[in-house]
């Protein structure tokens, strides 16, 4: 029933009827996942298994997804080795469909992300292409990045840490003692000629 690459037409998808699709394969995601994402440099083979099932207006896929992807650092850009083992959910909805009361519905109600069928397809090898970036952490370091924890610097500037930003705006709200009396001072002192019958 594939195309190839993980890709279903929906008079494919029609032909099954109630029945869901299953798939189980490993696909090559290079070049084309660099070509797309800045931020990926090179990626293993990923295997991808999963289901397609017919769901009211459109066709559920629940995807999982192993494998390894090499992203740039994100204190130095270095490359890093991230292996990935994640797995996703997406409604895929026929254009003719896409706007109607039904689908409207659909998507009020439901918590799954909900995608038009572009080019009347189902197209799961964007998809996982999609997801190897979305899964990404945040933060991405090398090893020696993780261990020794500096940080990048230069002429007059610096990174810190989320951590250290916490303590240092945590040590900038605590009042300053030398200030405190200071302000006791000239309150005193307005005081003192607030009730100055001269003034």
């Amino acid at each position: 029933m594939t195309i190839s690459m993980l890709q279903w037409t929906e008079a494919e998808l029609r032909k099954q009827g109630n029945r869901p699709i299953t798939f189980d394969q490993e696909i090559k995601l290079m070049p084309e996942l660099a070509d797309r994402f800045e931020s990926v440099s090179d990626a293993s083979n990923y295997r991808v298994q999963g289901t397609i099932e017919q769901d009211g207006v459109g066709w559920l896929a629940t995807v999982q997804a192993t494998g390894e992807v090499t992203a740039h650092s994100t204190r130095s850009l270095a490359p890093v080795r991230v292996a990935q083992d994640f797995t996703f959910a997406e409604l895929w909805i026929p254009q003719d469909r896409w706007g109607s009361d039904a689908a409207d519905t659909l998507m009020d109600t439901t918590s799954v992300l909900t995608i038009p069928m572009l080019h009347d397809m189902i197209d799961i090898y964007s998809a996982v292409s999609d997801h190897i970036v979305l899964e990404l952490p945040s933060q991405i370091l090398t090893e020696d990045e993780a261990k020794e924890g500096v940080m990048p610097a230069g002429k007059d500037w610096h990174v810190i840490s989320e951590a250290e930003y916490d303590a240092q705006k945590k040590a900038d709200e605590k009042p300053n003692p030398e200030l405190a009396k200071l302000k006791d001072l000239l309150d005193k002192n307005q005081k003192t000629d607030d009730n100055d019958p001269a003034k």
